[in-house]
């Protein structure tokens, strides 16, 4: 009977591991798709041809390009640039973040290790957190200092830098009391328990 619960858990534990390689897989696709989406069709779209004024330089007409066709148009925007470079490092990061992953579930590395599982879940919180940043960036390149949509994004930030806290906060004190339990078992091994002598039966002295 003990046998068969234990196949029966390493089964289990099978199945959930084929299970979480395709749910990431899946999820590593969507966000990978969205980071690049944002990357060559950034907010504000882009110029469609060259932006150029005439300027005199050593006594010839020079044209100054300040914008050339297929360039974001925020990019040149020196008010938005902060807002800009954070989109593009967050997209970037989240992009690779994604395809680390495909490429590690892909490359027939052995799942159940759970160092491998591990370094796939941190590449999955990674890419999440770095396009919900990328999200933030994007509509605040595009909005025009409304008090409601600054009011929104402030309250949108403070829920992504709450909710991942109280999600390391719980993750921290399953972990501590892990380790306090494999302490105390290290250190207080059970005793084990020595069979009983069995007496000799003295027989009854007869009546």
């Amino acid at each position: 009977l003990t046998v068969e619960k234990i196949n029966t858990k390493k089964h289990q534990s099978g199945d959930w591991l084929e299970k979480t390689r395709g749910n990431l897989m899946v999820a590593a696709t969507v966000i990978a798709g969205m980071s690049f989406q944002v990357m060559v069709s950034p907010p504000g779209g882009v110029w469609q041809s060259d932006i150029c004024s005439s300027g005199d330089q050593t006594g010839g007409t020079v044209p100054v390009c300040t914008a050339k066709a297929g360039t974001s148009v925020l990019e040149h925007e020196s008010s938005k640039r902060g807002l800009y470079l954070g989109m593009v490092i967050s997209s970037t990061v989240s992009f690779s973040a994604s395809m680390s992953l495909i490429l590690l579930v892909i490359s027939g590395l052995r799942l159940r290790n759970r160092m491998i599982m591990a370094i796939l879940v941190t590449f999955m919180v990674l890419a999440v957190l770095c396009i919900s940043a990328a999200f933030f960036f994007a509509v605040a390149l595009v909005q025009y200092e409304d008090d409601k949509i600054i009011y929104i994004l402030m309250v949108y930030v403070g829920f992504w830098i709450v909710f991942p806290v109280i999600i390391l906060v719980s993750q921290l004190v399953r972990f501590l009391g892990w380790l306090i339990c494999f302490i105390c078992c290290c250190c207080c091994p059970r005793r084990r328990r020595s069979p009983r002598r069995l007496l000799p039966v003295t027989p009854s002295p007869a009546h």
